[in-house]
């Protein structure tokens, strides 16, 4: 026979509205900077092009993504989003992962360029501008990873502690 699981689950205590608002700050100085370093360094990186267009398209994203979530457009702060803000932060969030794949790829694809600007063939890389794609792609990778790793933490646990019901015999299936 199974077992009737019942949680009794208390609602956390409300975030201080300090800490989210520097957490932003912080978030949207750290986009900014990656549109600076995209913008200025635009065309400083022949061997690779898109790792400055790879920084400008992640930092615009983003941008949108924090008006997004922190601007609230329902009637309490604290609602999960509906409609199109859903959908549209759904689709958002998928291409911000493909983005950072896709950036991976570029950065990775020419690790250690060729830092010097008077190279025979033309072909270089700016190295701050390297630099700062690389450990920012490194960083998003490590999130995007523990993000999935929480999702399937959180799933497996799902599973694991889902009640059986009581009226169904749980080894028939087995």
């Amino acid at each position: 026979m199974g077992a009737v699981w019942q949680f009794q689950v208390e609602q956390p205590p409300p975030r201080l509205q300090r800490i989210s608002v520097a957490a932003t700050v912080v978030y949207a100085v750290v986009i900014l900077t990656r549109a600076i370093f995209g913008a200025v360094y635009f065309n400083d990186c022949p061997q690779q092009p898109n790792i400055p267009n790879y920084l400008l398209g992640l930092a615009l994203v983003q941008l949108l993504m924090v008006q997004l979530v922190t601007l609230p457009c329902e009637s309490q702060l604290r609602e999960q989003p509906k409609g199109f803000k859903a959908c549209l932060l759904t689709l958002m969030c998928v291409f911000v992962y493909i983005w950072i794949v896709a950036g991976d790829v570029w950065i990775f694809s020419v690790y250690q360029p060729n830092y010097d600007a008077t190279a025979a063939d033309g072909l270089y890389c700016n190295k701050t501008l390297y630099t700062f794609a690389l450990w920012t792609a490194v960083y998003e990778t490590l999130s995007v990873c523990v993000i999935w790793g929480k999702f399937c933490k959180g799933w497996l646990l799902y599973v694991i502690t889902t009640p059986v019901p009581a009226n169904q015999d749980f080894y028939r299936r087995v």
